[in-house]
């Protein structure tokens, strides 16, 4: 066998897979992050087309474009919310006022008028019927089923500041038939601080509107009421985003609601915990209890169903 060295076969060279200058690039994190910042949204969305890498850094780059734009918080509840309408967990109703008001009922009464606006579109509830009716909309259930809920979130604006009265009632109720009692389970409307009769005393540029949440608890007496909380001023034209998270009912048939109330553009308020008497969700109701404009975005509610 020879022993000369030219002939000995050359050593395989190792395998260096083609990568696009795009990719190598992309791959340089800091030089992605700036790229992300300056291109529209509409390229955003087709860079996953382009490779695996691209694919695969999907999620960081949309994180990336909302932290540098200052939107991360509202990109966030975007993502949460269509976790929250897949969730198996519990079922979800949600109304965005696309289709209008084709899935309310409305009740007799020609005081409150009703209409979708805007884009994205909302409810306009001008006027009232005088009493606490207007739209509503009953969840469905199967025969000896019950509903227990478990989330709420809903916007409201009043573009004239909130009603002498109350106004933009969204509110979830309890069925009659199968609790006694008040019917709120829980809810927000809009009012003037103070009761109607002193309200009237005051001149309206010194009148402090207040969002409220009502609920069913239990007064000094023993008595179940329909009892309300304050939980922020209002300021015309601003819109208020609610959301409310409720525990498990207790052997004393109550339950706490979390309620957390964002104004638009600045930060959350505190949580406030208001207990509140549990019940079988029946409907959510919408109305104007005064005179007065309130334009409501967003409504949502999750729910269980449970033994009845």
């Amino acid at each position: 066998m020879s022993t000369d060295p030219a002939a000995a076969p050359a050593p395989k060279r190792a395998s260096v897979p083609y990568r696009p200058p795009l990719v190598s690039l992309w791959r340089q994190n800091d030089l992605a992050d700036s790229v992300v910042a300056f291109l529209p949204g509409t390229n955003l969305s087709r860079l996953p087309v382009i490779s695996k890498s691209f694919r695969a850094a999907q999620p960081l780059v949309l994180f990336t474009a909302a932290r540098r734009l200052k939107v991360l918080d509202r990109a966030q509840d975007a993502f949460l919310d269509v976790l929250r309408e897949a969730s198996p967990e519990h079922n979800i109703f949600r109304e965005t006022w696309d289709g209008g008001l084709a899935r309310w009922l409305r009740a007799d009464g020609e005081g409150l008028r009703a209409d979708t606006v805007g884009s994205p579109p909302h409810l306009r509830l001008r006027g009232t019927n005088e009493d606490h009716t207007g739209l509503f909309h009953h969840f469905p259930r199967s025969a000896g089923r019950s509903l227990a809920v478990k989330s709420f979130r809903a916007q409201v604006t009043f573009p004239n500041g909130a009603a002498s009265g109350a106004s933009g009632y969204i509110w979830l109720c309890r069925d009659p038939n199968r609790n006694e009692g008040c019917e709120a389970i829980g809810g927000i409307y809009g009012c003037y601080r103070g009761e109607d009769i002193d309200v009237q005393e005051i001149e309206p540029e010194d009148r402090v509107g207040t969002l409220k949440w009502i609920a069913t608890q239990q007064d000094e007496s023993g008595e179940w009421t329909n009892e309300c909380t304050e939980l922020c001023t209002v300021e015309p034209g601003v819109c208020y985003e609610v959301t409310a998270s409720f525990s498990e009912k207790g052997d004393d048939e109550l339950m706490t609601a979390a309620v957390n109330v964002t104004p638009l553009g600045q930060l959350p308020l505190a949580t406030t915990l208001i207990p509140c008497r549990a019940g079988d969700l029946e409907v959510v109701k919408i109305y104007n209890f005064h005179d007065g404009e309130a334009h409501i975005g967003v409504v949502e509610v999750g729910y269980e169903s449970d033994d009845a």
